[in-house]
């Protein structure tokens, strides 16, 4: 299973990547600190889930978020983001997201969702 963590922390970036790894088992993890390296990554690497924050500099994940669903029909897309008001949320799924956490109270989420896929596939990792 291929994972894209997209962020402009480098400190959560690294904090999930880690955490998908350990807990997960997910080995094949690749990262982008915003829009243009996210949209690049999905086009060459093409990840089976994208973990995706709305607010980073230049363009938003909010207005990259329909083209990631477009080219990627059947990548699953977690929103991870501080900004976890209810017009976000509704935005967020009505433009693709397949899930909608808040970093400060979901955060471990992401763990249980990318965890439950590679269960249900049968996978451990891929490398």
């Amino acid at each position: 299973m291929k994972v894209l963590v997209v962020d402009d922390s480098l400190a959560l970036r690294t904090r999930l990547i880690q955490m998908l790894r350990e807990v997960c088992g997910a080995e094949s993890v690749r990262e982008a600190a915003d829009a243009d390296g996210a949209l690049t990554q999905a086009s060459t690497w093409v990840p089976d889930v994208v973990v995706l924050d709305l607010h980073m500099p230049g363009t938003s994940g909010l207005a990259i978020l329909p083209r990631i669903r477009e080219a990627l029909p059947s990548c699953v897309v977690i929103v991870l983001t501080n900004e976890a008001g209810e017009p976000h949320r509704r935005e967020s799924l009505s433009r693709g997201a397949d899930h909608f956490f808040d970093k400060s109270k979901d955060f471990d989420r992401v763990a249980q969702v990318v965890g439950a896929m590679l269960t249900t596939c049968g996978e451990t990792s891929d490398v």
